[in-house]
C-alpha cells in the first residue's frame, strides 16, 4: 500500500477511501431525511441534543467532534433559512451525512467501545479538512451578521462603569 506525507502526517489513501465510503455506508436514507427535517424546523432531535451534551462533558476529542457538529448544524439551518448563501448541495449533503454519522451510536466502531468515537472523530476531521474553505467563510459570515446581534447595544456598553474611567492614565503628579 502507497503512503505519502502531507502537513508531516503519513496518510494512507486506502484509508481515506474507507472513511469516506465504508463508513457512511452505515447511514440510511431515513436517518437523513429525519436529520434534513428536524434541521428544517430549527432543531435537533433529542437524541443527538444528548449526546452532543455527553460529548461535551468528555475529553478534548470529544469536544472536538461536539464543537464541530454545533458548527455543522449552525452552518445548515443558516443555509436552510436562507442567510447564508454560500456552499452548494454536495458540501451541504456531505455535513449532513457527518452529522448522522456522528449521531449514531452503533456504527463502524461502536460508541460503547472504549475507542468507539475514533470514527466519529476521524469522519468530522476529514470533513473539517475537506470543507475548511466553506467553513471558514461561515466563520466569517457569523461574526458579520450572527455575533453583533448577541451583544448587548454598544450604548449601553459605553454608558457602564469600564467606559467612565478616564481614557488616560494620570501620574499623581499631574493632579
Amino acid at each position: 500500500m502507497s503512503e505519502k506525507l502531507a502537513a508531516g502526517r503519513v496518510h494512507s489513501p486506502a484509508r481515506t477511501l474507507v472513511s469516506r465510503q465504508a463508513l457512511l455506508q452505515w447511514i440510511t436514507p431515513h436517518d437523513l431525511d429525519a436529520l434534513r427535517d428536524a434541521l428544517a424546523r430549527g432543531c435537533l432531535p433529542p437524541d443527538f441534543l444528548g449526546k452532543l451534551k455527553r460529548l461535551k462533558d468528555g475529553d478534548l476529542s470529544h469536544h472536538f467532534i461536539e464543537q464541530n457538529c454545533r458548527l455543522f448544524v449552525a452552518l445548515l439551518v443558516a443555509t436552510e433559512d436562507g442567510s447564508f448563501r454560500e456552499g452548494g448541495p454536495a458540501e451541504r449533503e456531505r455535513l449532513l451525512r457527518v452529522l448522522a454519522y456522528v449521531r449514531k451510536d452503533d456504527d463502524a466502531i461502536p460508541d460503547y467501545r472504549p475507542d468507539g468515537l475514533s470514527d466519529d472523530q476521524r469522519e468530522m476531521r476529514a470533513a473539517t479538512v475537506a470543507l475548511d474553505g466553506l467553513i471558514q467563510r461561515f466563520k466569517a459570515w457569523r461574526l458579520r451578521h450572527q455575533v453583533p446581534i448577541m451583544w448587548p447595544n454598544r450604548e449601553e456598553v459605553q454608558d457602564g462603569p469600564l467606559w467612565s474611567v478616564s481614557p488616560t492614565p494620570t501620574s499623581p503628579s499631574s493632579s
